[in-house]
């Protein structure tokens, strides 16, 4: 009986350790959001640029959690990272001005999510997305 519980205590305490993503490794996630610029907003073929987003709110989930557990401000770069992260998965978003043209007017046509999901392996992991892209016109 003894040995049990001493085997009981020793998975329950192993258990306690797996940590949550979020705060507390030395993860970081990197990235870059960039703005293209279109004469219509809904027709990608009226591109006449493409800039860096600066002062663009990035915003990060940790896991399955519902909202948003941080949110970042691009440089001036376009350039945003959120640090300190323990491994797990996250989702990152941003919002831009809706490209599709199906929101009804009683959705916001500036909110369209543009997201990436990204998983850190280990609390060390140092991962560096693929660009953002949000949309606006001239």
């Amino acid at each position: 009986m003894k040995h049990f519980f001493l085997a009981l205590f020793a998975t329950l305490s192993l258990m306690a350790c797996v940590k949550d993503p979020g705060l507390g490794g030395s993860g970081i996630i990197t990235g870059k959001v960039n703005k293209e610029v279109r004469v219509v907003l809904t027709n990608p073929n009226t591109a006449i640029y493409s800039v860096p987003a600066a002062d663009q709110d990035v915003y990060i989930v940790y896991g399955s959690h519902i909202s948003p557990d941080d949110k970042v401000v691009t440089n001036y770069n376009g350039e945003f990272e959120f640090r300190n992260l323990r491994r797990g998965k996250y989702t990152i978003y941003t919002y831009s001005k809706d490209t599709t043209g199906v929101n009804p007017p009683v959705i916001d046509p500036s909110r369209m999510v543009i997201l990436k999901e990204v998983e850190l392996v280990d609390n060390q992991d140092q991962v560096e997305l693929s660009d953002l892209t949000i949309y606006d016109t001239q």
